[in-house]
Parts: C-alpha cells; structure tokens; sequence
C-alpha cells in the first residue's frame, strides 16, 4: 500500500511537468518557420518531381456511405411498420430471396394484435467485409436481437 501511495505521486509528476521549447519560446518557432519557409519552397519541387505522394489509403466503405448498424435498424423498423416492401428494398435486388433469410422475423413481426411483440432489443457489432473488394462490396454486420 505504501508502493502505491509514493508511485502514484511521481507518475503523475512525471507526466505533467513536462516542457515543450517551442511554447517557452514564441519568437524563436516564428523566426525559425519564417527561416525555414524559404528553403521548403525550393526543395518542394525538387520533391515532387523525386518522390510522388502515397496514394490514399482505401476506405472500407464507399465514401457517404451510412453507418452498416444504422441501415440494419431501418430495416428492422420497417419490419417492425409491417411495411414489406420498404424493408425488400434493403435487400440487394430490391427483395429477397425465395426463402427469406429473415423468414423468423417477419413471421414474429407480423403476428396478431393480442400476441404482438412487446420488446425488441438489437445489438450490432463491429462490421465484417466478407471480399476482398475495396470498397467492400459485400458487409456482414453481426446482429443480436432478443424480443419479449
């Protein structure tokens, strides 16, 4: 316990007194980027023409694309709705297959009044692509649904 009591003291001690020369002086950071400036704007031709630029790193996902969780929660609310072919139009294709994967889910959504669901809770998790495409064309978003 004691351990503790002293190292606590100099860790923090340790990280927070830390200082930067460049925020002590000012002065000397605007005097040395104005000295610098000049020489940078020689070398960056010389630089552009030597060592071409990274191409970007690929994204995961199209750019604008919606949240892979957000969309599967539309699509369980419009299940939910009763609303079929607002939540076929999530499908690729525009509606599913001759057996719905989700064939559990629309029979449950769609019951009678007196034995309507009460509850429904879903968890998404982190998406997995499933090719090698980039962007990847095909996600599988790993859902948990508990209904009551």
């Amino acid at each position: 316990m004691r351990r503790a009591v002293i190292l606590l003291p100099l860790l923090l001690g340790g990280c927070s007194c830390e200082r930067h020369p460049a925020a002590d002086a000012p002065g000397a950071a605007a005097t040395a980027a104005s000295g610098t400036a000049g020489a940078e704007a020689a070398d960056s031709t010389d630089a552009a023409t030597v060592a071409p630029l990274a191409p970007a790193p690929l994204s995961a996902v199209a750019a604008g694309a919606e949240d892979e969780g957000i969309v599967v929660r539309h699509y369980l609310n419009a299940l939910a709705r009763g609303d079929h072919a607002a939540a076929d139009a999530f499908w690729s294709g525009g509606r599913t297959a001759s057996h719905a994967d989700d064939a559990v889910l629309r029979q449950l959504l769609s019951q009678p009044e007196p034995s309507r669901v009460l509850s429904l809770r879903m968890d998404t998790e982190v998406p997995i692509a499933r090719d090698q495409a980039q962007p990847s064309r095909l996600r599988e978003v790993p859902v948990l649904i508990r209904v009551m």
